[in-house]
């Protein structure tokens, strides 16, 4: 019988053993039961959703990779399983953060917990169902946000209402406030030169409405621009040596130095205040920066053909279907391109706008959970 391990005991564990992991995640290879239940400290269970808090992607989410045991590396989108060292990168719409693990680490700990659920994607459906609920939806019409500027307190000629309109936004009627029918973000104060679509990705960049209208490259586009102006209020590389020199002395890192070099611990604070711009939120957090990166290190040893790309294993028996599916207008309006696809029935049939008014599929009829943006 197996006990589950306070955070506390964890960081205890550094002063006799040469591996945390295996010391306290496994101690004496037993977190497994007969049948393959992962005894995980909820504290652990915290610290992975922690990592994962500025993960790059909508699709697969944050709350989904975490579900499916994987840390963020702080790299990208690089991620770990401690469990199994498995590591991966450059994760697409179409991967599936369980079915990747599964595949490439049948036999780790967590996967094999997994057995234990009846079924594992219902966690993955729920973040999306989350994700894909629109909190205005009697706004999803794009017909019934064009009406809504048809009010004498609209003034302004610039911006177009069909460009606030597309972009997902109705008149809040007050001044030339505008909010969005999926995200309720509002904006006002609009220059002439503004673009709605480009202001909406912008300022609220985890809308997955203005996301799938913008598309993937323009989306990024926007997304870096923001980095980088972000980037130029960062710290210097001054403070931010002053500010990990001051934190060498924490007793945690008197007791991790006698499992790690100097230079690790360094940087995984440096990349903590660098891109979170704040402390780590426990002890354990920093102890599991320090392990992952020295599991990159000794898992990868420069060799980068042993980052799993998923993409590139997947077979893609659909590839010729899709292709002509994407071929034609949306037939909702019969004028733009093919965007979304309905998910769970796949069907290609509408672009943005339109296929965020939809209720169902106009294929099949089946009912829509969410949309996934085909990208072109």
């Amino acid at each position: 019988m197996t006990n589950s391990i306070s955070s506390s005991e964890f960081v205890e564990s550094f002063s006799s053993s040469a591996d945390p992991i295996e010391s306290t995640v496994r101690p004496n290879q037993a977190v497994r039961k007969r049948e393959y239940s992962l005894l995980e400290a909820d504290s652990l269970r915290e610290v992975r959703t922690r990592t994962l808090s500025h993960w790059p992607h909508v699709i697969p989410c944050a709350e989904s990779m975490a579900n499916a045991g994987w840390f963020s590396c702080n790299i990208s989108d690089r991620v770990i399983c401690i469990y199994c060292n498995t590591i991966c990168h450059q994760w697409t719409q179409a991967d599936d953060p369980i079915k990747v693990h599964t595949e490439f680490a049948p036999q780790c700990p967590f996967v094999l917990s997994l057995r234990d659920i009846k079924s594992p994607l219902k966690i993955v459906n729920t973040s999306l169902n989350q994700l894909f609920e629109p909190l205005h939806p009697n706004m999803a019409n794009i017909i019934r946000r064009q009406e809504t500027f048809v009010n004498p307190m609209w003034t302004s000629t610039s911006p177009s209402i069909d460009d606030f309109v597309r972009a997902g936004f109705f008149f809040a009627g007050v001044s030339n406030t505008v909010t969005c029918f999926y995200c309720n973000g509002s904006l006002h104060k609009w220059g002439t030169d503004d673009n709605p679509l480009v202001e909406h990705a912008r300022w609220f960049p985890t809308c997955i409405y203005a996301r799938h209208a913008c598309g993937e490259q323009l989306y990024q586009r926007i997304s870096m621009a923001k980095k980088r102006l972000l980037t130029e209020n960062k710290l210097t590389q001054d403070e931010l040596n002053r500010l990990v020199a001051a934190r060498m002395d924490l007793p945690i890192v008197q007791c991790l130095r006698s499992q790690y070099k100097l230079g690790i611990i360094k940087r995984c604070f440096e990349e903590q205040l660098r891109m979170k711009n704040d402390d780590f939120a426990s002890d354990l957090d920093l102890v599991m920066a320090c392990y992952i990166v020295q599991a990159q290190i000794d898992n990868i040893q420069g060799f980068k053909d042993r980052i799993i790309v998923p993409s590139k294993y997947r077979q893609s028996e659909n590839s010729i279907q899709e292709s002509n599916e994407l071929r034609g207008e949306c037939l909702v309006c019969l004028t733009e391109e093919k965007q979304v696809a309905c998910i769970p029935c796949g069907h290609i049939c509408a672009c943005v706008p339109c296929g965020y008014a939809l209720k169902s599929c106009p294929v099949c009829r089946e009912k829509i959970q969410c949309f996934l943006r085909i990208n072109t």
